[in-house]
C-alpha cells in the first residue's frame, strides 16, 4: 500500500461543494415530465456531473455526482425508494467521465478527450437509467416488448439531456479550468501537468 493516496481535506471539500451544486442545480433548473411508467426529468444537472468527472477526476466527480444527486432524490418523495440506484449511477456517469477524461495524463485538459469522456459517460447513464426502468416493469410482470416501448417518453428526454450536458460541460470545462489554474487549485491534488 506504499502508492496509496490519502484522502485530503481539499479532497472532501471539493466532493461536498460539487455534490451541492448539483444538487442545487437538479433541484432549481429541470423540467418534470410525468409518464405513464413515472416522472422523468429534462435537466441541466448532468452538465455538473460531466464537469465533475472532467474538472476533478474520477473518483472525486463519481462521489460529487452520485451524492450530490442521492440527496435529491432523498429530498423528493416519489424517488426516495431508489435513491441508491441514483447514487450508483450518477457516480458511473462522473466517473467514466474522469476516467477518460484524465487517462494518459491527460487531467482533463484536452478538448477532444473531454467531449469523448462526457460523451461516453451520457451514454452509459442513460443506458443505465432506461436498463434500470425495463428491469422494473419485468419485475412488476410486464412483458419485454411493452416494456421497451413504454420507455420511449424516457429515451426521449435522455437523448436531450445527453446534447444539454454534452454542450453546457464543454463550454464550461475550459473556462473553469482557467478559473481553477489562476489560483493554483490543481496544486493542491498534485494535478499539475
Amino acid at each position: 500500500m506504499k502508492n496509496a493516496r490519502k484522502i485530503t481535506l481539499y479532497d472532501i471539500i471539493i466532493v461536498a461543494l460539487m455534490a451541492a451544486i448539483v444538487f442545487a442545480v437538479t433541484m432549481f433548473l429541470s423540467i418534470r415530465i410525468p409518464t405513464p411508467t413515472g416522472t422523468t426529468m429534462i435537466k441541466l444537472a448532468n452538465a455538473f456531473c460531466l464537469l465533475a468527472g472532467i474538472l476533478f477526476g474520477g473518483w472525486r466527480g463519481g462521489l460529487a455526482a452520485g451524492l450530490g444527486s442521492m440527496f435529491f432524490d432523498f429530498m423528493t418523495p416519489e424517488y426516495i425508494p431508489e435513491a441508491w440506484l441514483t447514487f450508483i449511477r450518477f457516480f458511473l456517469m462522473a466517473f467514466v467521465c474522469g476516467q477518460v477524461a484524465h487517462a494518459g495524463g491527460a487531467l482533463g485538459k484536452r478538448h477532444t478527450r473531454n467531449l469523448v469522456a462526457a460523451i461516453i459517460a451520457s451514454v452509459v447513464s442513460s443506458v443505465f437509467y432506461i436498463g434500470k426502468n425495463v428491469a422494473v416493469l419485468l419485475l412488476a410482470g410486464s412483458a419485454l416488448t411493452p416494456a421497451l416501448i413504454a420507455q420511449a417518453p424516457k429515451v426521449a428526454t435522455s437523448a436531450v439531456n445527453i446534447v444539454v450536458a454534452v454542450v453546457v460541460a464543454m463550454a464550461l470545462a475550459p473556462v473553469l479550468r482557467r478559473a481553477l489554474d489562476s489560483i493554483h487549485f490543481y496544486d493542491r491534488f498534485g494535478l499539475r501537468a
